[in-house]
């Protein structure tokens, strides 16, 4: 009884949520963007990350899912990203796509990945390809918009024939472009240099871990290669939520409220603060985003994200935001709306100048490198 009470309420709020957005004047993205590779192909430049569905995220990220959906590809944010180890993430899409297929609009985009666990076999072409199949019927379509592989460990061999393997299914028509995710520059240029026609990276990117500047974003940027960014808002860290003025605490050193690490995505995320010089300079980048967003008429996040974007001079970084609720839909459509000028990002880089890490390239502490 009482489970059903708790459901009625998540489905009362998310409703009400919903009507709310619909009596707005909730901004329509009509910005399109492209692979250079294929200019015919075109996508979001925000993109709607779904990893919350892998779970540790709540289940409240699966209440009124496909109204959620529906919300986003109606406000123009019509591109999804997922992967095949996302827990229902794939099959949850499929439903929606075929869903908005079915109602004669125009198709929606969605992004998958292929995550094969190297640690307990080397993928064969013909194991790559059933895991296509298998994403295909999941997503409920007879071609998939794009692939994005990940790898491991780069001292397990099979790395670039898996790529290749890849790139063999689209020449079959099976996928439409391939990416990769998490990837530093060697192993990228490894997998180009063997002709795989790759289109995006995606990685790690945001104020408090800049490692894709290490490198990455000149590799692709002189390749035409997209970057596609995950991170960006931190989890939510770098948001209005966390910003506050400190009380005096011991010694006279700041006090701040606690941070509750209630997700996996936050608890991730706390790593890198650490390693960006831990919560003072942390909390002193809030207080500078702050000041920049109210300049702007914006959030906190919108100036987090729009740094992330304006850091490729053609234009090809584009955000995951990651998608849980409706309630900030016309905020991320805001990101579009304004440019950081050059004294918000003098501002901001005096920060950053104080700050320790993350060091090294894409994925690099996380593979113990």
């Amino acid at each position: 009884m009482l489970q059903g009470k708790i459901a009625h309420r998540h489905h009362a709020a998310f409703s009400s949520q919903r009507r709310k957005m619909a009596c707005s004047a909730t901004p329509v993205v009509k910005e399109r963007v492209s692979f250079k590779q294929d200019t015919n192909f075109k996508f979001s430049p925000i993109i709607n990350g779904c990893w919350q569905l892998a779970g540790g995220h709540g289940r409240e990220v699966f209440d009124g899912i496909q109204e959620k959906l529906k919300a986003h590809a109606e406000a123009g944010f019509t591109t999804f990203d997922t992967a095949d180890i996302y827990g229902p993430s794939e099959q949850i899409l499929g439903e929606f796509q075929k869903s908005w297929r079915d109602s004669g609009k125009p198709p929606v985009q969605v992004f998958t990945k292929y995550v094969p666990n190297v640690f307990q076999s080397r993928p064969s072409p013909s194991g790559v390809e059933a895991a296509v199949r298998r994403s295909l019927a999941a997503l409920q379509t007879d071609s998939l918009d794009l692939v994005q592989m990940h790898w491991w460990e780069y001292g397990i061999p099979g790395m670039v024939d898996t790529a290749k393997a890849l790139a063999d299914c689209q020449a079959k028509g099976l996928i439409k472009h391939v990416g990769l995710t998490n990837m530093n520059v060697d192993a990228v240029s490894q997998i180009v240099d063997a002709g795989v026609p790759v289109v995006c990276n995606q990685v790690q990117f945001s104020l408090l871990d800049r490692r894709p500047l290490n490198g990455m974003l000149q590799y692709c940027e002189a390749r035409g290669i997209k970057l596609f960014t995950y991170g960006s808002v931190g989890g939510g860290l770098l948001s209005d939520r966390y910003v506050e003025s400190p009380k005096a605490g011991l010694f006279g050193r700041p006090k701040y409220g606690n941070v509750d690490l209630n997700t996996s995505s936050l608890k991730m995320y706390w790593n890198v603060v650490k390693m960006f010089g831990g919560q003072d300079l942390w909390r002193e980048l809030l207080s500078v985003l702050k000041s920049v967003a109210d300049k702007h008429g914006v959030s906190v996040a919108n100036v987090a994200v729009r740094w992330v974007m304006q850091q490729s001079p053609s234009g090809g970084v584009h955000p995951l935001v990651g998608l849980r609720g409706v309630s900030h839909i016309e905020d991320n459509a805001r990101v579009l709306s304004f440019s950081l000028d050059a004294a918000d990002l003098g501002a901001i880089d005096q920060v950053l100048a104080k700050a320790s890490g993350p060091k090294g390239d894409i994925y690099s502490f996380e593979r113990g490198m």
